[in-house]
């Protein structure tokens, strides 16, 4: 009865992490409309959270006008939205630039083995073998995702380390929001976080001032997706799942990105998907089921 219960406590939380993927996974369709027109990347991303700021910002006053930050969370704020956003995406940013964009998939998909590693050394928390092999295959099924022509893996070193740097700070990230959603509402954490992270982000902007161009409306739109969607709506999701599921089983999540970026590149920019890419997302899928399965608990003995 309480296994019961308690999975079904858990169907929202699973819910609004498969919906932050999705989010996410149609934002590089987004971005990269974005940037097809000449669009410096960093400015892309400090209007993105800019746009997020400043529906999220009223919207949080409305809905806890009573809320004041802790002044012993202000730190851990600041911590969070220096790693999830400011260095998460300038590594991103710089990665993808150097690596190709099916590489900097691949590496994103050692995020869960990172968070397994940083929660057994932080926290000594265990993980059931199943949990493993699920992390395990969603790893290999990411390979098969971002299968590309042979020609495509003359990698940079350079590419590949900020990817590795930008998982880091994701790592990194979920732990800081873990403890401060423990005491502040998902809205709060991040509308503060956003705030943080466009101050953050713009000195790196201005100095891209010299190929900025909003004549477009394609950079509008996308942008006003990614700022509302992506951003304010999907964040929330992922820290409410985040604060519901744990790190280790939300960042499972994440290998669902390159599937939907995928279909999304089908439906949308009309690519092609191969065989290898099929297989690889049915194996995602199957690695995060295992990671999410929860173990039967054991009756007490009985006197």
């Amino acid at each position: 009865m309480d296994h019961d219960r308690s999975s079904n406590l858990q169907i929202l939380p699973m819910l609004a992490a498969v919906g932050a993927m999705l989010f996410w996974g149609l934002s590089f369709v987004s971005s990269k409309a974005i940037l097809n027109t000449g669009f410096p990347p960093m400015t892309m991303v400090f209007l993105r959270f800019l746009v997020a700021s400043v529906v999220l910002f009223p919207l949080q006053r409305k809905l806890h006008p009573e809320f004041r930050l802790k002044k012993q969370d202000r730190l851990f704020l600041l911590l969070s939205a220096l790693f999830g956003i400011f260095f998460y995406f300038l590594c991103e940013s710089r990665g993808i630039k150097f690596t190709s964009a099916s590489n900097a998939a691949l590496i994103t998909a050692i995020i869960p083995a990172l968070t397994v590693g940083a929660e057994y050394l932080l926290f000594r928390n265990s993980v059931r073998w199943y949990q493993g092999f699920g992390i395990a295959l969603s790893i290999l099924g990411v390979y098969f995702v971002v299968q590309r022509s042979p020609g495509q893996y003359d990698r940079a070193l350079l590419g590949n380390l900020l990817m590795f740097g930008a998982c880091c700070s994701w790592v990194v990230y979920n732990m800081f929001s873990k403890n401060l959603h423990r005491g502040m509402r998902g809205v709060n954490l991040i509308t503060f976080q956003s705030m943080i992270g466009t101050v953050l982000l713009l000195p790196i902007a201005l100095s891209e001032h010299r190929s900025w161009n909003f004549s477009s409306l394609i950079v509008w739109l996308n942008l006003v997706y990614l700022g509302l969607i992506c951003t304010a709506l999907s964040f929330f999701l992922y820290l409410y799942a985040l604060a519901r599921l744990g790190p280790v089983r939300v960042t499972s999540f994440i290998n669902l990105l390159p599937v939907v970026s995928v279909v999304g590149g089908m439906a949308i920019l009309g690519e092609n998907l191969l065989v290898a890419q099929m297989i690889g997302g049915v194996v995602i899928i199957f690695g995060v089921f295992l990671v999410n399965r929860q173990g039967k608990t054991r009756a007490p003995a009985r006197g």
